[in-house]
């Protein structure tokens, strides 16, 4: 349960991000190629591992996710940029919640006697 709360969050993120840097607010300013290259980009490491289900690789988009959060932080405050903000910040804590608790979970099972 939780992996599939992960990848959905995961997926959501990425293509949030797409969605929002394509067709609802492109940058006039900053290439469309090069801030997917940036935004996007990063998450396509993860991309494998997560749907392979290897724990580490959980346990490093925990840590990794952190730079999307501070990033929503960033654009919920610049204020030309809140639903982009709302967005990053919802979607990149449930994905550290989602992969949080999975990586728990299977914790739990191999610590437990047989």
């Amino acid at each position: 349960m939780y992996y599939l709360f992960s990848l959905i969050s995961y997926f959501s993120l990425m293509f949030g991000q797409i969605i929002w840097l394509v067709w609802l607010n492109p940058n006039p300013v900053v290439p469309t190629s090069l801030a997917i290259l940036f935004l996007v980009g990063p998450l396509l490491f993860a991309l494998r591992g997560l749907l392979h289900n290897r724990l580490d690789t959980f346990k490093w988009v925990t840590l990794f996710v952190w730079l999307y959060f501070t990033y929503g932080i960033w654009n919920v405050v610049s204020d030309s940029q809140l639903p982009l903000g709302l967005l990053q910040i919802i979607t990149s804590l449930s994905l550290f919640v989602g992969a949080v608790m999975h990586v728990r979970s299977h914790q739990v099972k191999e610590d437990t006697p047989a």
